[in-house]
C-alpha cells in the first residue's frame, strides 16, 4: 500500500515538472526575439535619414535609391544562392572536374562582385543628394553604416 502511495507521488510530482517545463518552454518561445532568434536587421534608411537629417525631398530620394538597390540585390542574391546549389551539387559527381569547379567558384565571386559593386555605387548615389554639410557627416559615419548592413554571424 505504502509503495504504491510512493509511487503515485512520483507521478504527480513528474506531471508537475513536465507542466512546468512546458510552460516555461511555451511562454520563452513567444517572449524572445521574432523570426529565427536572431536580433532584427537594424533600420539603415531610419538611421541615415536621421543621422544626415534629410529634408522632405531628400528622403523620397534616398527612399528610390534604396527601392532600386534592394531590387538589384535580391537579383544578384538570388542568383548567388543558384550558383551555389549547383556548386555543392558537384559533390555528388565522379569524377571531379577541376576546370568546372573553378569556373564555378569564379562565377561565385563574380556576384559577390557585383553586390560590392551595386552596395558602392548606391552610397555614391545617397551622397550625391546631401549638402556638403551632410555629406561630411555621411563620411565619417559611412564605416557604421555599412557595419550596420552587414550580414548576422552564424548562430552556434
Amino acid at each position: 500500500m505504502e509503495n504504491n502511495r510512493f509511487l503515485k507521488i512520483v507521478i504527480v510530482a513528474l506531471l508537475l515538472i513536465n507542466i512546468g517545463v512546458l510552460s516555461y518552454v511555451w511562454m520563452g518561445a513567444h517572449n524572445g526575439p521574432p523570426g529565427d532568434g536572431r536580433p532584427p536587421r537594424p533600420d539603415v534608411f531610419g538611421y541615415l535619414c536621421k543621422e544626415l537629417q534629410l529634408d522632405d525631398v531628400q528622403t523620397k530620394q534616398y527612399a528610390a535609391l534604396r527601392d532600386e538597390h534592394h531590387q538589384a540585390m535580391q537579383s544578384i542574391q538570388h542568383k548567388s544562392h543558384q550558383l551555389r546549389d549547383r556548386f555543392f551539387d558537384m559533390l555528388h559527381v565522379s569524377p571531379v572536374d577541376s576546370v568546372a569547379i573553378k569556373n564555378m567558384s569564379d562565377s561565385i565571386a563574380h556576384t559577390q562582385e557585383q553586390i560590392e559593386l551595386v552596395t558602392f555605387y548606391h552610397f555614391q548615389k545617397v551622397r550625391a543628394i546631401l549638402r556638403p554639410d551632410q555629406q561630411k557627416h555621411f563620411d565619417s559615419i559611412i564605416q557604421e553604416t555599412l557595419s550596420m548592413m552587414a550580414p548576422a554571424p552564424p548562430r552556434n
